[in-house]
């Protein structure tokens, strides 16, 4: 019998999370027979993979796939190509899905023909205490998403979480599949493959559909409540974000702007603290963190429009 509804997972060495994330897929309040879950393992430890499949038991239909070659966006086109039903939702290894996550999801598909993608929010499962200096702007880095209390289509400037999404099959395959170019590999943090192919399915004239109750818990690892972290994860959104829009590459680009809002952000510390290295100095006031990531964006944009020692350009700043 062929399911409605197949559930992508794609992990990298989070055996310790996922079987929490194949529980929440067991638990769903479907049928069984309704959905399948297909495990898409890319992880480079052969060991640690037996023996976490040794003591797998999994009670709901569902594959398991090993994949050598490394990247998020190349395991998820081979969940889509193994998905025997016509949705194909996507949820992380270190997520949970509420028990009607799928029956929602399915629901809002079946509202009309022209949804093409359906998704909701990211509740933050915190591995640490929230920090203080964590301004609510900065959320979305960390895949904390609340798009409101209505079910609606969403605007083409709003996205949805990788983490929980859900697309129609055959509008993934019109749109191309995923960027294997973008997404996580390892330790690069690359982004907005989901994005690209949002975007790409929009152009199809499908409708992107947010709806309130496909609710998903997302953990916040420890080590991403530090600055440096953001920081760094800030950097390559900026990075990701020319990849998605490669246009802006080739467009006439405005350094002033870029080195303005760097030297705006820089003038706001203690003089001593004004050269390059206050773009990296840890601080308490989260309005002040936030435009400290601004620049770091900046910072992000201007280096891969203008080649230059932009050190030299920051050299003033403290005077």
């Amino acid at each position: 019998m062929k399911p409605r509804v197949s559930v992508v997972v794609c992990t990298f060495n989070r055996y310790d999370l996922l079987p929490e994330a194949i529980a929440s897929i067991e638990l769903q309040n479907l049928p069984r027979d309704d959905y399948e879950l297909i495990i898409v393992d890319n992880s480079g430890e052969p060991a640690a993979r037996e023996r976490f499949l040794s003591g797998l038991e999994v009670v709901c239909h569902y594959r398991y796939i090993t994949e050598a070659r490394p990247g998020l966006s190349r395991a998820r086109n081979i969940g889509i190509t193994a998905a025997a039903a016509d949705i194909v939702a996507f949820m992380d290894d270190d997520a949970k899905a509420s028990p009607n996550w799928l029956a929602r999801i399915l629901g809002n598909f079946g509202e009309s023909e022209g949804t093409g993608i359906v998704g909701g929010p990211v509740r933050p499962i915190w591995k640490a205490p929230r920090p203080p200096w964590l301004h609510p702007e900065l959320e979305g880095y960390l895949t904390i998403v609340d798009r409101g209390s209505a079910v609606r289509a969403l605007r083409p400037e709003e996205w949805l979480a990788g983490t929980n999404i859900a697309f129609r099959k055959n509008a993934l395959e019109e749109a191309g599949f995923f960027s294997e170019n973008m997404g996580r590999s390892g330790r690069l943090l690359l982004s907005n493959e989901e994005l690209v192919i949002s975007q790409k399915i929009r152009q199809l004239g499908y409708e992107v559909v947010y709806d309130p109750e496909i609710v998903v818990h997302h953990s916040v690892h420890a080590e991403r409540t530090s600055q440096a972290w953001l920081r760094r994860r800030v950097f390559w959104q900026a990075i990701s974000d020319l990849f998605a829009e490669p246009t802006l590459l080739r467009a006439e680009t405005q350094p002033d702007r870029e080195i303005g809002c760097i030297l705006d952000f820089l003038m706001q510390l203690a003089p001593e603290n004004r050269g390059t290295m206050g773009l990296f100095l840890d601080l308490d006031d989260p309005e002040l963190f936030r435009a400290q990531t601004e620049a770091i964006g900046a910072l992000a944009r201007f280096l891969a429009g203008h080649a230059g020692d932009w050190r030299c350009v920051l050299g003033g700043a403290g005077s």
